[in-house]
């Protein structure tokens, strides 16, 4: 008799099955972490990170293009340089 294979869990502790995994990871998530604050949840036990790192790592190497993290990067658009720009001294933080 052939069974379906439903959602595996991931994480015991807040219930996360692979299927939610993969959608975190399709809207951007990179990150055992970013997966859990794609769904408003903390790390608890941490039993469930390495198997999420191997996930990410996997998605990561399929780099579907219809993921924001794969995504053709956008070009920034470019803004004019003020008139007056030689009259601000440039900080620390954009050198």
């Amino acid at each position: 008799m052939h069974r379906c294979r439903g959602p595996m869990y991931v994480c015991i502790c807040h219930a996360l099955n692979d299927k939610q995994v993969t959608k975190a990871l399709e809207n951007g998530a990179r990150t055992p972490a970013s997966v859990f604050r794609h769904y408003e949840r903390q790390v608890q036990c941490g039993k469930c990170v390495p198997m999420m790192r191997d996930m990410v790592q996997s998605h990561c190497a399929n780099q579907c293009p219809t993921c924001p993290g794969h995504a053709a990067p956008q070009r920034p658009a470019t803004l004019p340089e003020p008139a007056n720009a030689e009259n601000f001294p440039y900080g620390i933080a954009a050198e």
